[in-house]
């Protein structure tokens, strides 16, 4: 995928790398077998908040391998990046994106429940 008509592309991005600092231990699914209705959204809710942040940690992953062999590819004859400088600056948006909706929706359960609490 990099090749040298990438290179037009690099010069002309920027992007902020991502490093991924933190160990991950992958989740497992809440099951909604025996759940009321309201606790069975709640889990469909957490089981996709968990495939999105699982999902971004995997693509951060992904990048950084991807910046270490463009690392290397500019010391010696290493193999070349899969991303040039436009991808991973769209690949590191998306997942800016992708936690800031899971975010929103966070606080909009945390606002639910707030409410449900003072009124209920």
């Amino acid at each position: 995928m990099a090749d040298s008509s990438h290179a037009g592309a690099d010069a002309g991005c920027s992007f902020a790398s991502y490093r991924p600092t933190a160990q991950f231990k992958p989740f497992e699914w809440v099951r909604g077998e025996g759940l009321s209705p309201p606790q069975q959204r709640l889990a469909e809710f957490l089981n996709d908040a968990r495939d999105v942040v699982q999902g971004t940690h995997m693509l951060a992953q992904l990048l950084s391998w991807d910046e270490d062999r463009r690392e290397a590819a500019c010391s010696d004859a290493s193999p070349a990046p899969f991303f040039n400088a436009c991808h991973r600056g769209a690949l590191e948006r998306l997942m800016s994106v992708s936690l800031g909706l899971l975010s929103a929706q966070i606080e909009r359960q945390c606002d639910t429940l707030d409410s449900a609490r003072r009124h209920g």
